[in-house]
């Protein structure tokens, strides 16, 4: 028995000739888009030119991506939590601090790879999205997320002995490599190469946005350390500084690696680009 033509999702009366790479509806060849062949003419009106980078765009939707992430944000203050009371877990912590060190740079690898896939499925609402995928990615990706975060701090570390300014320069040129290896699966150099190549026209945006984040951390944290210094009574309990300090930790992770994500989308064309107010 022959099968009936599959129809374009815009006009039933015409066969469809592709797949939309976006949004999988069958379309005709009326509808595909001049600019973007793999979409449908309403996707390419929707996603953001690759390319294209704007500072006050990122900083906005990054911080209303924040308040529609919290379980991303849970995510990150339960993985922080563990590596904090990750000693009372081993023998003798003071004698391994190596081995304690070593699990805890394990456990945020493997946070910020989960954290990753599940911010970028949730913008991308990918079909397959749960915890326990994004938690499955964060095994597998965590090794070259380490690797490449070594590799990453030896150059900027470098770069900044020469008068700070080149490591500045080369932390921009590199800053989306942990989303190259956490959502394409880049190994750690290939990632570091990819990721100068992405944000060549992009540095200064990425540079003004970091600066605010950066400001703005540093501000959360003053104030807090202000707030305990004029309240003893709360400043004689250790505990509510450490708890302070986990939340804000996993907030201002959130909202750095949820920019990372936005700027992946953004260069490569992934994600619509809302327009400036």
């Amino acid at each position: 028995m022959q099968s009936l033509p599959v129809a374009c999702a815009i006009h039933p009366d015409i066969g469809a000739v592709f797949t939309c790479q976006r949004c999988g509806c069958f379309a005709c060849e009326d509808c595909r888009s001049v600019s973007q062949s793999t979409l449908c003419l309403p996707c390419s009106q929707r996603v953001a030119p690759a390319g294209s980078l704007t500072a006050s765009v990122l900083l906005r939707d990054s911080f209303s991506l924040l308040g529609r992430n919290l379980s991303g944000v849970g995510l990150l203050l339960g993985f922080n939590l563990l590596a904090l009371y990750l000693g009372s877990f081993i023998r003798h912590p003071d004698s391994n601090r190596f081995l304690v060190s070593l699990l805890s740079g394990c456990l945020s690898c493997i946070s910020v790879a989960a954290f990753l896939s599940w911010t970028a499925d949730g913008l991308l609402q990918q079909p397959g999205r749960s915890l326990l995928a994004s938690l499955h990615v964060g095994m597998l990706r965590f090794v070259p997320l380490l690797l490449m975060s070594l590799l990453f701090a030896l150059v900027v570390g470098a770069g900044t002995l020469l008068l700070i300014l080149p490591g500045i320069y080369l932390a921009l040129c590199m800053s989306l490599a942990p989303a190259l290896v956490a959502l394409e699966g880049l190994g750690p150099v290939q990632a570091l190469n990819h990721s100068y190549q992405l944000t060549q026209g992009h540095r200064l945006a990425l540079l003004a946005v970091f600066a605010v984040m950066t400001l703005l951390h540093v501000g959360v944290m003053l104030l807090g350390q202000l707030y305990l210094t004029l309240l003893p009574r709360l400043g004689d309990s250790p505990w509510l500084w450490m708890g302070f300090f986990v939340l804000g930790q996993a907030v201002s992770s959130a909202l750095f690696y949820g920019t990372l994500v936005l700027a992946w989308m953004r260069v490569t064309g992934r994600v619509a680009l809302s327009p400036d107010p």
